[in-house]
């Protein structure tokens, strides 16, 4: 959704290079213009956003990025990492890194409603802010390269605890005989409201667990966030155990189901 939303809304010629043939068709359906050599696309591009599922291969592309992109060129990695990644990458050569994760899931992508968390220098997030501004509606600029990945860490801790906690409850709620559906709208008008609850809470009750956020992702920011702990002698308990819950999931095959499947574990 956020390489439509730049298609769309940048007035910029925007590239793009993906594994998946059916999101490369999307993206070439609303103006996008497929590229499919990624070497490619780093060596001619000016701005080049990545969005990728793990560790090693934002470094390995973060790393490619480096050493490919024309000096001057800007890498904008929207993906959840640890600070640690991409400091190892520090630009050279005139490439400017900013780590850029976003919150708010697939639909706030869509809107152009996201929160991006941006780490880097102030003059390279400026060049890219009115692109940014396609795809999110709070830009917030966190301090040095590291920094915006450490705030989605922080970001995901809370939202993977709170996953955790609200299956548990509406597990809780079911034993107990309530009306799931009244209990819901109950919630919503108390203290207990919130946009994951609002997003998660139908999805658990009905047991649709159609990926929009997939446990194995969730997990892998889990347990990020562990690490991120244990290298400044934090603790985290509550982390501990949503990740612990999360991997249970894992464990029995799901991890490709959305995170609200875990109500299951207190079915």
């Amino acid at each position: 959704p956020m390489a439509l939303r730049l298609a769309d809304k940048s007035g910029c010629a925007v590239y793009g290079c993906d594994i998946v043939p059916a999101a490369m068709d999307a993206f070439a359906s609303m103006g996008g213009i497929p590229e499919p050599d990624s070497a490619a696309l780093l060596e001619n591009s000016d701005v080049v956003f990545l969005s990728l599922p793990g560790n090693a291969l934002v470094q390995e592309t973060l790393t490619d990025a480096v050493r490919r992109c024309r000096r001057g060129t800007v890498v904008v990695d929207t993906s959840s990492s640890l600070p640690a990644v991409i400091q190892s990458c520090a630009a050279a050569r005139g490439v400017e890194l900013i780590d850029c994760p976003v919150s708010g899931g697939a639909e706030a992508a869509a809107e152009g409603r996201l929160s991006a968390m941006c780490g880097g220098s102030e003059t390279a997030l400026a060049r890219v802010s009115p692109l940014l501004a396609c795809f999110a509606a709070r830009v917030t600029h966190m301090g040095s390269l590291g920094s915006g990945y450490a705030a989605k860490l922080i970001n995901n801790l809370i939202v993977g605890g709170e996953i955790t906690l609200i299956a548990e409850a509406l597990g809780l709620a079911r034993k107990a005989g309530l009306d799931m559906a009244r209990l819901l709208e109950a919630l919503s008008g108390g203290a207990a409201s919130s946009p994951v609850l609002s997003l998660k809470g139908g999805r658990m009750i009905s047991g649709d667990y159609t990926p929009s956020s997939r446990v194995l992702i969730h997990l892998k920011d889990q347990r990020n966030a562990q690490e991120l702990a244990r290298a400044l002698g934090a603790a985290i308990p509550a982390c501990d155990l949503s990740t612990a819950l999360l991997g249970q999931l894992a464990d029995m095959g799901r991890g490709g189901e959305d995170v609200a499947a875990v109500i299951d574990l207190f079915a």
